[in-house]
């Protein structure tokens, strides 16, 4: 009778202990288990994640009142470099006049692609993206105007801001008409003669890039750039540009060309007076895309 007693003892036993351990299973299933690490592993994870944030970048102001309280406390820095030319440069184009050749002589040397003996590549946009709307942009005293003299638009690219008003004029003694085609600005399209509309207000609300030509000259083109905020800027003929007063921060900046096309978009980090240099290499040329705003 004892023996009995105590066998059914041992079965109660360990029928409680396997629930046990099957109870633990699933908790652990459900719950999860994390060993103890040890001092050496905790500190490199604490590095780790230390390391983590101290490399995400630091972008600059997202909205106008914290840009602005920025370029007034004086937390800005300059952004400069040069648009390079990647190879052995394309010779110059040579461009045949057809018409009005007293006026416009007999050839014409393209602009589209000039190339200085350093590489500099002349006539690149250069801009910042994701800028906050809304930035006053500045202009010199003079008025902002295109020109068409001896059957050329000049400059051969001009930066207009959004919004306002610029003169096209015709000091020519020629007809000429002011064509111009965009993508998000209505198309004009007028005559300019030698007595009437020679000075021929114009303004584009939108940024765009816009393509000037001549109807009546067909070598006769250029680029207008509607620009939305102050951060653009154009090389010069040695390639170099500037962009000033930029709040400190990591920004991502643009440069494209009617010709060679854009460049991919690269990072760029302003540190307050400071200036960060950047430059931008271009290959051989290519069907140019339009800058998307």
């Amino acid at each position: 009778m004892l023996g009995k007693q105590k066998g059914r003892s041992m079965i109660i036993c360990r029928w409680f202990i396997s629930l046990q351990l099957f109870l633990l299973c699933i908790f652990i299933y459900l719950v999860g288990y994390d060993p103890p690490q040890s001092e050496a592993q905790t500190d490199s994870s604490e590095q780790s994640d230390q390391t983590s944030q101290s490399t995400k970048p630091k972008w600059g102001p997202r909205n106008l009142e914290a840009f602005q309280n920025a370029i007034k406390t004086g937390q800005v820095g300059t952004i400069s470099g040069r648009a390079l030319f990647k190879g052995e440069p394309p010779p110059p184009k040579e461009l045949r006049v057809t018409l009005n050749k007293k006026t416009c002589g007999h050839t014409y040397q393209s602009e589209s692609l000039l190339i200085s003996e350093k590489r500099g590549v002349q006539n690149v946009v250069v801009s910042l993206l994701r800028i906050p709307k809304g930035l006053p942009i500045e202009t010199d005293d003079k008025p902002i105007q295109m020109d068409q003299q001896k059957c050329v638009f000049i400059p051969h690219v001009l930066l207009v801001p959004a919004g306002a008003e610029f003169e096209v004029l015709n000091s020519d003694p020629l007809l000429h008409n002011f064509h111009t085609i965009g993508k998000h600005n209505k198309e004009i399209n007028i005559m300019q003669t030698k007595t009437k509309r020679r000075r021929l207000p114009v303004t584009f609300p939108e940024p765009d890039t816009i393509e000037v030509v001549c109807d009546v000259h067909s070598w006769m083109k250029a680029w207008i750039i509607v620009t939305e905020h102050p951060y653009y800027a154009l090389t010069d003929a040695d390639g170099q540009f500037r962009l000033k007063d930029v709040p400190e921060g990591t920004y991502r900046i643009k440069a494209w060309h009617e010709e060679l096309g854009k460049q991919p978009v690269q990072k760029v980090v302003v540190t307050t007076n400071q200036d960060t240099q950047i430059d931008f290499e271009f290959s051989q040329p290519q069907q140019a895309a339009p800058i998307k705003h």
